[in-house]
């Protein structure tokens, strides 16, 4: 690779980002990003990764390296734009998990879409949809057709290394699923299906996915372990673009609907 100017070098991360995010094919093009002193990019380098779709348990899926880092940095731009959250916080002694406010309304965190919007979230979504569909995957209690959702809304949960917990939780929402990408540091998870007695840990590493029925028929107990302090690459990749990334994991939770839109849905994707 040539030196060159690092404004050049973003318009190539965005471009890539975009493209890579309407791309059908399982494998993706990952690039290791390496910085001089002072923040110029010094270079790229390329892998290759493929997506590993795994059944955690009943309507529970892992879908590892889900996010080429293409992805990741659109998908981290897309949130940093729009983070409202205040920056003077007080850091408390024990740090809890901070859900950002992804607008002006801070009683509001969320941001909702319909299906078949054009933004970073739907393109996300919706291949994960596919690649599950395409598995065989599925949600029994709540559709026959996977990808045939009507909205989503999206909330960013931002967790400090190494405390950063959720206690373990069951969603009650009826008729929605939840597809949770995590960026940045590596979460310790936990996950038991209805009726086992089993625990499944796992990691889930920046780019990762997990989709799991969020209604109470499922029953799926999911929460946050800890958070490693040790980066995987994709982490370090994101890391030097977004610094957060050093010492942070955010939670993408994408809460899908596949109910009718009713009369007070209100289309704020753009907000």
């Amino acid at each position: 690779f040539t030196y060159v100017h690092s404004g050049f070098w973003f318009v190539i991360f965005i471009w890539c980002g975009l493209s890579c995010l309407r791309v059908e094919t399982c494998c993706h093009l990952v690039l290791d990003v390496d910085r001089e002193p002072g923040g110029k990019l010094r270079g790229l380098s390329m892998s290759l990764s493929t997506d590993i779709v795994e059944v955690v348990t009943h309507e529970c899926f892992l879908i590892k390296n889900m996010l080429c880092i293409q992805q990741q940095v659109a998908l981290s731009a897309y949130i940093c734009d729009r983070d409202r959250t205040p920056k003077n916080e007080s850091r408390a002694m024990i740090p809890t998990p901070r859900t950002l406010v992804l607008g002006d309304n801070a009683a509001v965190p969320s941001v909702t879409y319909r299906r078949g919007d054009s933004t970073v979230v739907n393109a996300i979504v919706d291949r994960g949809m596919e690649l599950l569909k395409k598995e065989g995957m599925c949600f029994t209690t709540i559709t026959d057709n996977i990808i045939d959702y009507t909205s989503l809304s999206m909330a960013t949960i931002r967790y400090e290394a190494p405390g950063g917990q959720f206690p373990p939780h069951v969603d009650h929402c009826k008729d929605s699923a939840v597809f949770l990408v995590s960026l940045g540091c590596n979460a310790n998870f936990m996950v038991r299906g209805k009726g086992e007695t089993e625990v499944h840990r796992f990691q889930l590493r920046s780019g990762d996915a997990l989709a799991f029925n969020a209604s109470t028929e499922a029953d799926i107990l999911h929460g946050v372990e800890s958070i490693d302090t040790t980066p995987s690459a994709a982490c370090e990749a994101l890391a030097k673009i977004f610094p957060v990334f050093w010492k942070h994991r955010y939670g993408v939770q994408c809460r899908i609907y596949y109910r009718p839109l009713n009369d007070t849905f209100t289309d704020n994707a753009t907000n």
